[in-house]
């Protein structure tokens, strides 16, 4: 196996997701699928992760927490794992983001 024309001829995985991320509807798939994981093992973490990369794919950590008025510092907080937030600041985020959650 050539190891430099299989380098040559794959698109490196971080390069995939951006140009994935750009697009709405996967934005809006990926965070679906994250909040169905998170109901499935009860992890967080990835959710929040999930969220983190829908934003700065929009736009940077700063611009978004003055439009939803949430101090920087405490959305990297959440971002990294450190503080579970309330509810209502989920529904900003998420309101902000253009994503609508349906009940069943």
């Amino acid at each position: 196996m050539d190891i430099d024309k299989l380098r040559k001829n794959t698109v490196p995985y971080n390069e995939l997701e951006e140009k994935y991320m750009e697009n709405s509807e996967f934005q809006r798939e990926y965070l679906n699928l994250s909040l169905e994981e998170y109901l499935t093992d009860g992890d967080f973490n990835t959710f929040y992760k999930s969220l983190e990369k829908v934003i700065k794919s929009r736009e940077s950590i700063t611009s978004f927490s003055k439009k939803v008025n949430i101090d920087r510092s405490n959305l990297y907080t959440l971002f990294n794992g450190e503080k579970v937030p309330r509810l209502d600041t989920i529904a900003k985020i998420l309101k902000e983001l253009g994503y609508t959650i349906k009940v069943a």
